[in-house]
């Protein structure tokens, strides 16, 4: 998720139709100023892309409000910066029983919601159930307990349910029996959603909750005016030592441009990278400023196969032809070196470079011979016939020129699309509900499995808000992903999963585009800023342990 989107997530411009090379005002392509103005109380400020659509758990789909969630709340389990599971809330790693089905965690004492009062194992059955109610986005995060298919259907009407193998043994032991084993489960027990909450601030505010949030987290927020600011304040009784920054702050920027500026005018930290800026930072007097780092993400364009009256709509042939044309037609390199400065590559499949299952395969590549014969058989020569088809696209980073650029790659060979930007917040709503039958979406690990990709993504039982918003059911593909959770031979998984991902990539679900090496721009003085594979610029990154994150200007010592 962290859907890009959870959520990926991936950020964009404005729709242009030609490539231009963004030259920031009072600049020169070699020497280009960076003031070092950091604040004077040691705060750090941070520019977002646009407003976090949710901020509570179980509502959590894309990457600004998991990246704003991450320093609020807490969970049972994290990671460390090698990515393995280290315990979080938990005092260690869970007892695990002979069959693989049951776990029982230990929880650290004294630790305090922001409102004062100290967390116990009834809170994280509390907000563990919460995600069956017929709000939740991430009913699949519950979905292997035992008796969670139950209360998942009674929380459509009934709200929060009960969930039968989540269990309160003693004030700080909780136990979770599985209806079967399920190996990547403790991945799920650190994504955001899993994160617990104090039911007497949920009860007071309502769904105003997502708007005034209460965690355990390092941060308090303690400000938020809509689509302009958000401010995070330390918090002092956190349980592993108060942070060493006092506040952070978030202004929403929505132009990439005003952001580049304020950042250069030493009035933000850290920024996104876009488009014509990376080569002129790497140009100037401040390359060590420029963070690139890879991002186990891929980028694609989404079909929905369940959209009624689209032609590229269900698992017919002409329907499949239809969506490989597609793909044939579009010149991935272009978008790669030219619309984002190298700082993407063409993926090979649904896994990410460095994601364990990764293939060899060759990279997606254009052919635009091949495009056209596949249209042709299709019933569409030269596209004749052919309706036109909006597609929808967040308007933040990049978003805009990538999708113009397929714009024109595909009216060469007869294909016309109608480019239709939204804000993120009615942009993920809209693909929730199905509504767009063409659409971009991205996707950056929640947790370090391929599974992350193919049972969200993918999986019959998480179409629509739980992740598989092109609607994609293949019982062949469900069966291989739900044998990959009985399988304990690492390797034989990963040939279940491999085999899912084949048969999905014959279907040609998707528009299958590029993976991220993420870019930022990062002030010298801002210290133990170390983002991993599964982070994102959002908010400063979802894994970077903002406790750690110092402000030390050039002229002090440390």
């Amino acid at each position: 998720m962290r859907p890009i989107p959870r959520s990926l997530r991936f950020r964009a411009l404005l729709p242009l139709l030609g490539l231009v090379t963004v030259l920031l005002p009072g600049c020169t392509q070699g020497g280009l100023t960076s003031a070092n103005n950091p604040d004077p109380e040691g705060a750090v400020r941070l520019a977002l892309a646009t407003n976090p659509p949710d901020l509570d758990p179980i509502l959590i789909s894309d990457t600004t409000s998991s990246g704003v969630g991450s320093k609020l709340f807490n969970t049972l389990l994290g990671y460390d910066a090698e990515l393995n599971l280290v315990p979080e809330l938990a005092t260690a790693m869970p007892q695990v029983s002979d069959d693989g089905r049951t776990y029982t965690f230990e929880l650290r004492a004294g630790v305090k919601f922001h409102n004062g009062r100290e967390m116990t194992a009834e809170d994280f059955k509390y907000s563990l159930e919460r995600l069956a109610s017929g709000r939740s986005k991430r009913t699949n995060v519950v979905r292997p307990i035992l008796g969670a298919e139950k209360a998942i259907e009674a929380g459509r009407t009934a709200g929060s349910t009960a969930i039968e193998g989540i269990r309160v043994l003693g004030p700080l032991t909780l136990e979770i029996e599985l209806e079967k084993p399920y190996y990547p489960f403790l991945h799920l027990l650190s994504m955001e959603n899993a994160a617990v909450i104090p039911r007497e601030a949920v009860e007071a505010t309502g769904d105003g909750f997502s708007r005034q949030p209460v965690g355990t987290g390092p941060f308090v927020l303690s400000e938020w005016k809509e689509n302009e600011r958000l401010v995070l304040t330390a918090n002092p009784d956190y349980f592993e030592g108060a942070p060493t920054i006092p506040r952070i702050t978030m202004r929403v920027i929505k132009e990439a441009i005003t952001r580049n500026e304020e950042y250069k005018a030493g009035n933000i930290d850290m920024v996104d990278i876009t488009q014509g800026v990376l080569p002129q930072w790497r140009a100037s007097d401040h390359s060590d400023e420029i963070r690139l780092y890879d991002q186990a993400s891929i980028l694609y364009y989404g079909f929905n196969l369940e959209k009624e009256g689209s032609p590229y709509a269900g698992f017919g042939d002409k329907a499949r032809m239809l969506r490989e044309a597609i793909n044939r037609a579009v010149d991935r390199e272009f978008i790669c070196e030219r619309i984002v400065d190298g700082r993407h590559s063409p993926i090979n499949g649904i896994f990410p470079p460095g994601m364990p299952g990764h293939s060899d395969r060759a990279a997606f590549t254009q052919d635009v011979e091949r495009a056209k014969q596949l249209l042709a058989d299709a019933g569409y020569p030269g596209g004749e016939g052919l309706p036109p088809v909006d597609l929808w696209f967040n308007t933040q980073g990049d978003n805009g020129k990538i999708a113009a650029a397929i714009q024109n790659d595909l009216r060469a060979i007869g294909i016309e699309i109608v480019l239709k930007g939204l804000d993120w917040a009615a942009f993920i709503e809209a693909t929730d509900r199905g509504e767009p039958a063409f659409f971009r979406l991205g996707w950056v690990a929640d947790y370090p499995d391929p599974e992350n990709f193919l049972y969200f993504l993918f999986h019959s039982a998480n179409k629509g808000p739980n992740g598989n918003v092109s609607f994609y059911g293949n019982p062949e593909v469900d069966a291989l992903i739900d044998q990959s959770y009985l399988e304990t031979d690492a390797e034989k998984r990963l040939g279940l999963l491999r085999q899912a991902e084949e048969k999905i990539l014959a279907d040609w679900p998707w528009l299958f585009l590029t993976s991220a090496r993420e870019g930022m721009l990062v002030k010298p003085y801002i210290r133990n800023f170390n983002p991993t594979p599964i982070d994102d610029d959002s908010a400063g990154g979802s894994q970077v342990d903002w406790r750690e994150v110092r402000v030390v200007p050039e002229t002090a010592s440390e």
